[in-house]
């Protein structure tokens, strides 16, 4: 089985843009100190880049820790207590490399030459070090968090636009409908019963993308009604050459999901794995929560020879289906594409539960 990853990778913090801050305040304390005691430059500066770098080293897995800790929405309370514990660590930790470094360059008498008289405030100097950083970082990421949120708001108004005009094609396009309409006009005289059913699943099709066009969000049963209409078009129109399955869990029939994301996916399943054969195929859905996600799996029955993996995971279906995703749920989804020899093609979206939100 192989299997690719079609998730917009995510811009990350640069840590290096900060070397010019952490430079900057490694030269001023050691020329502070100079100034103050003094001694040597010569020796302030490796005691004050040992200070600061030592520190600065430390914040980048504290930044990455943060960032996932705030990914996970939890209580004011419990983020200032995780974060007090994380203090105490890191502070503990970079303290005792300062130390280090001052018993190995002045030697054993190092407490009595730095600390005897001014210990307490060389820990609340440390504290309060600590706590400038943490807190230009945390405002940082929230700057940057807030830009990713209007970026993402600007991407999903465009993505919204392409994927209702997309929707309306891809269920209204010329051969679409052709076909539907051939299908339609050999049924009326032959099963007038089916012919009706055919104009009331092509009525749905329609009331379905023009009732979604202003909606943001909508439960996946909703999704779930849009993608059975066009399969039923689908299947009247293929015959016994399609079939259906649907699996959904009751839970997950009521997570909210983006209009449309559904069907551009269907649409393909149906079009290459069960379409251009003229053996039986079979297209499957299915949906189930698992803890705070819900996952979601639209597989086809695939064709006897296969064709390139890349290949089918490059429609245009798919492309759009990933940049909406990705502008409603930044890096809380997954979408991925893997494909069985012989044995078809599956696209797994995962999402989560609370459904789009914005970091």
């Amino acid at each position: 089985m192989n299997e690719f990853d079609l998730s917009e990778p995510r811009e990350r913090p640069q840590w290096w843009k900060w070397l010019p801050v952490w430079t900057a305040a490694t030269i001023l304390y050691a020329y502070a100190v100079h100034v103050q005691v003094p001694v040597p430059l010569r020796y302030t500066l490796p005691m004050s880049g040992v200070y600061f770098f030592t520190l600065a080293a430390l914040m980048l897995p504290v930044g990455a820790w943060s960032r996932r800790l705030m990914a996970t929405r939890r209580p004011r309370l419990v983020l200032v207590l995780a974060h007090t514990i994380a203090a105490a660590i890191v502070i503990t930790a970079w303290q005792a490399v300062v130390l280090a470094y001052y018993r190995y360059s002045i030697g054993p008498f190092y407490w009595q030459v730095v600390f005897e008289r001014n210990w307490i405030f060389q820990f609340l100097f440390a504290v309060t070090i600590y706590g400038t950083a943490l807190g230009v970082m945390l405002t940082t990421d929230a700057w940057r968090r807030e830009r990713e949120r209007e970026r993402r708001e600007a991407e999903l108004t465009v993505a919204a636009r392409d994927a209702e005009l997309l929707a309306i094609k891809a269920q209204f396009q010329p051969h679409f409908v052709l076909n539907a309409l051939n299908s339609l006009l050999a049924l009326i005289d032959a099963d007038p019963a089916l012919a009706r059913t055919m104009v009331v699943r092509l009525s749905d099709l329609m009331k379905a993308v023009f009732d979604r066009i202003d909606a943001p969000h909508v439960p996946l049963e909703r999704e779930l009604e849009l993608v059975r209409a066009y399969l039923d078009v689908e299947r009247i129109r293929l015959g016994a050459r399609l079939t259906v399955a649907f699996e959904i869990e009751d839970a997950a029939r009521g997570v909210l999901v983006p209009p449309f994301v559904l069907q551009p996916l269907v649409e393909n399943a149906v079009k290459h794995g069960v379409s251009p054969f003229a053996r039986p195929g079979t297209v499957r859905v299915s949906a189930r929560v698992d803890g705070d996600r819900v996952r979601v799996t639209i597989a086809d029955s695939g064709s006897p020879a296969p064709k390139p993996a890349a290949a089918a995971s490059t429609g245009r279906g798919l492309q759009l289906t990933r940049r909406r995703l990705d502008t409603v749920y930044g890096e809380g989804y997954s979408l991925t594409f893997d494909r069985d020899a012989g044995a078809g093609t599956a696209v797994h979206l995962d999402l989560p539960v609370a459904g789009a939100h914005v970091a």
